[in-house]
């Protein structure tokens, strides 16, 4: 399981919006006493994301939780996201030199119709890879594992009792 520590924004019903990324440490961190999450969120500033989430545990506003991710979803999207235009783009490659090179064409034209090749079938990878995500409804892959609160003692966060729901 990839997990992400995230704030609940707002609770409505059975759904809490959880924002990931985009926040600072505790002061604690930031100081660098604590266990380090504010010095790299300094280092890799991001743009927050903001998910929609089945709040099985319960969580409130304010709260900061942990999401996960199951491994093999992350790598489903991985495998469509990059490696399958990146496979397509290869195999057009070989496709447009093996054509140029049956017709006997000089190196530029050869190159070229590697380059074209390539292109026009990673594009069209990438565009069934869209149409592919509109036909199939999503999954709710993304869960929240578990309610964090901050301590007092270190101002570092820590888990909260055994509220696990998967």
């Amino acid at each position: 399981m990839i997990e992400q520590q995230g704030q609940v924004i707002a609770v409505s019903g059975d759904v809490a919006s959880v924002r990931l990324g985009g926040s600072a440490g505790c002061s604690a961190c930031d100081a660098g006493r604590g266990c380090g999450a504010g010095i790299f969120g300094r280092l890799l500033r991001r743009k927050p994301a903001v998910l929609e989430l089945d709040n099985l545990i319960d969580v409130r506003v304010g709260q900061a939780v942990v999401v996960g991710l199951p491994e093999s979803t992350f790598l489903q999207l991985v495998f469509r996201v990059y490696l399958l235009p990146l496979t397509a783009g290869l195999a057009g490659a070989v496709f447009g030199h093996y054509l140029s090179v049956l017709n006997q064409a000089g190196p530029v034209l050869t190159d070229g119709s590697a380059l074209l090749g390539g292109l026009m079938a990673a594009a069209i990878a990438m565009r069934w890879n869209r149409k592919w995500n509109r036909e199939f409804p999503r999954i709710n892959a993304v869960h929240l594992l578990r309610g964090i609160e901050r301590t007092e003692a270190d101002g570092c966060i820590g888990p909260v009792g055994d509220r696990i729901s998967r």
